[in-house]
């Protein structure tokens, strides 16, 4: 009886290895999502993008454009978030910092949204943008999370207007505050700012695999634009940037 007892005692131990041996596999693959979901972290280390294998979207600065302000851009979506990288020149007359559009076609199709006079409006046709009044920083030297002046607009006007020549009311945009869902984080350097910013897919009506456009304009504190991406040598070159969504 004994030498049964010490039999069955073995056995069981055998079978508190394995159990443990498969939590410990499953830890380990609960750590691999949640690294995959994390690939880019608002914190203003940006090497985190040049990690990314593939899903980048990206256009910079070329040699003929007429609003050089805006150096590069880049962005990437998971199933949660869409992520926006970019830089710019800091101009002397921002001051403490000037304002930024990010326009987003949310459905990629020209012919639904509102349009723009820095883009070719067969090119456009933006759904949301976010906009920063003080570029995404803070007293020039540093970008801050949950920036208080960021907002994401929608456009709730006819399609194919620019909301801001609505002199007859038959165009519009709805203000939301971003600072409790989006995140922006960055740095300066050298006249340079570097920032990041995320947005949910939720907010900006972009939860479905597929593409929408994204375009950036930054502006001087007298609202006179700086930079434009993407952009030819004149207003109304380009269309958005593509960007994919998995």
């Amino acid at each position: 009886m004994k030498k049964i007892f010490m039999i069955l005692a073995a056995i069981a131990m055998v079978g508190m290895v394995a159990c443990k041996k498969d939590d410990t596999k499953k830890e380990k693959t609960n750590t691999e999502e949640t690294t995959e979901a994390a690939a880019i972290k608002i914190d203003g280390d940006f090497s985190d993008w040049k990690a990314l294998k593939s899903g980048v979207s990206s256009c910079e600065l070329g040699e003929e454009n007429a609003y050089p302000g805006l150096l590069a851009m880049k962005a990437y979506a998971d199933e949660d978030n869409l992520y926006i990288y970019f830089e710019y020149e800091i101009q002397e007359e921002q001051g403490d910092g000037a304002p930024i559009d990010i326009f987003v076609n949310a459905d990629n199709s020209p012919a639904t949204g509102g349009i723009s006079w820095l883009y070719d409006k067969d090119g456009m046709g933006y759904e949301f943008f976010v906009e920063s009044e003080k570029g995404f920083l803070e007293n020039n030297n540093a970008a801050v999370r949950n920036m208080t002046d960021m907002a994401v607009y929608s456009f709730t006007g006819q399609n194919g207007t620019d909301a801001w020549d609505d002199v007859n009311g038959d165009a519009g945009l709805t203000k939301k505050d971003a600072q409790d869902f989006c995140e922006s984080a960055g740095k300066v350097s050298n006249g340079v700012a570097t920032v990041e910013i995320s947005i949910p897919r939720s907010v900006i009506n972009a939860t479905k695999k597929g593409t929408i456009g994204l375009g950036i304009s930054t502006y001087f504190a007298s609202w006179a634009t700086s930079g434009v991406l993407p952009q030819g040598a004149a207003a109304g070159a380009e269309s958005l940037m593509d960007v994919t969504l998995p």
